[in-house]
């Protein structure tokens, strides 16, 4: 398991800024999604305590007191009312296990539920590394997503104001300034869509930090690519394979439903147990009286006593018929480590899926970024020459106002695409499960001050 832990801050220039790092720092004491993982790690280390508890000696005591009134009425007419007799005593019982072979059954599942709560807080810890840079990246992306709708908006509220300046001149047709007006309309309802998954991303990121960021560190306009440490695909199925915390919980799973098939059995075999008990009795005295044969009555009394009793007892006990519960118990066991051979199977292809699948989206990612930052280049080509042949009257406003879209949407794409590339590296590293935070610094590093 690889544990998470503050980081200082790596670059003394930007010490103040707010960066992936400072999130990171912040999440990890914050975040209560990662914070339940660790508890319910820590909750697993009892069980091998627990286990513990079945070899050693079970001491108990007690102690009790009673009074009682006694009242008889003979035939003759003689009552028997005696004063109140007390009564006090206390024991202590010591119990101990001397076989019993489901108790060091439980003790190896103890060491395997031990391994598969390090195997869940890795997996959690992972997650937790893609859910925070996840939602930094989203912040980003909506943030450019806000300031180009915003360009946009401004770009075409200069071509209405255009399109109404050449109608009142009689230079432009009233359908141009309709056509703009419309293009405007729909520009403003982009800003206030755009807005609203800016504020959204926002209060996806408060509440891994519970905090609210106004000035984020961004990626530059143009990135390099990131050297990956292994480049072979096998290379990358070996890898995860060999360290997926979600394939290393299904193994465990597995194990333990294998030890639950013997644990049940073992309702078949005999116990050994040793008892020992030590016991005092105080009697208080009492006097009544006692009927004789010849029809008189007789006062009778009772001294004070103490009665001290100790033993010790050694108990085999053999199962023989319990309704058939052991032989049902056996069989389901069986049945849930079939189900969870299945799942242990259905994990693995998963696993090789999911590696395979995000190695393609990294070089898929990378061919997007490439292209997209070409298309930022020839769409802001076409929206000058088209600009330019308005003015001379060899382009409509239409071909502007498209133009225009074009360009801002390529740019949005643009940084959509490095964002997404960025997350593609991350999320190739933890399906192989070697995502470090050492992974965000690198990234991080990428980042310059807005």
């Amino acid at each position: 398991m690889k544990k998470l832990f503050l980081l200082s801050s790596l670059f003394a220039g930007h010490a103040m800024a707010e960066d992936l790092v400072d999130v990171l720092n912040v999440a990890l004491e914050k975040d209560p999604q990662l914070r339940a993982a660790k508890y319910n790690q820590q909750a697993t280390l009892e069980n091998k305590k627990q286990a513990l508890a079945n070899f050693l000696p079970q001491v108990s005591g007690s102690w009790s007191k009673s009074e009682s009134d006694s009242k008889t009425t003979y035939s003759d007419g003689s009552v028997n009312d005696p004063d109140t007799s007390e009564s006090d005593g206390w024991t202590v019982s010591l119990n101990q296990s001397v076989y019993d072979h489901a108790n060091w059954l439980e003790w190896r599942q103890a060491d395997l539920q031990k391994g598969k709560g390090l195997a869940e807080l890795d997996a959690a810890e992972q997650e937790f590394l893609i859910r925070m840079a996840q939602s930094y990246f989203d912040v980003l992306t909506n943030i450019d997503a806000v300031k180009f709708a915003e360009s946009e908006e401004k770009a075409i509220q200069r071509q209405l104001e255009q399109a109404e300046q050449r109608y009142e001149v009689g230079l432009a047709a009233i359908t141009d300034v309709h056509e703009a007006r419309a293009q405007y309309d729909g520009s403003r309802a982009s800003v206030i869509n755009a807005k609203n998954l800016l504020d959204d991303s926002k209060e996806a990121l408060y509440e891994i930090t519970q905090q609210y960021y106004q000035n984020l560190n961004a990626l530059p306009d143009n990135i390099e690519q990131v050297i990956l440490p292994v480049t072979e695909r096998d290379e990358w199925e070996s890898l995860a394979l060999a360290n997926n915390p979600d394939l290393g919980v299904a193994k465990f799973d597995a194990e333990l439903a294998e030890y639950t098939i013997k644990r049940q059995q073992s309702g078949h075999f005999p116990t050994v147990d040793l008892s020992a008990r030590l016991a005092e009795d105080n009697s208080k005295g009492s006097t009544f009286l006692q009927p004789q044969p010849d029809g008189t009555v007789e006062l009778r009394e009772f001294p004070d006593s103490t009665r001290d009793s100790n033993s010790i007892t050694l108990t085999v006990s053999v199962p023989i018929f319990s309704g058939g519960r052991t032989s049902s118990l056996t069989r389901q066991s069986r049945l849930q480590y079939k189900a969870a051979m299945e799942n242990l199977d259905r994990t693995t292809f998963s696993t090789v899926r999911s590696v395979r699948n995000a190695l393609h989206n990294v070089e898929a990612g990378w061919s997007s970024v490439q292209a997209r930052a070409l298309a930022v280049v020839s769409a802001k080509s076409a929206e000058e020459a088209t600009a330019a042949g308005f003015e001379v009257g060899t382009r409509n406003i239409v071909e502007v106002l498209n133009s225009q879209r074009s360009l801002y949407q390529a740019q949005r794409d643009y940084s959509r695409a490095k964002h997404d590339y960025l997350m593609n590296i991350l999320r190739l590293k933890r399906a192989a499960g070697v995502l470090e935070q050492n992974d965000i610094t690198a990234i991080n590093a990428m980042l310059t001050v807005q």
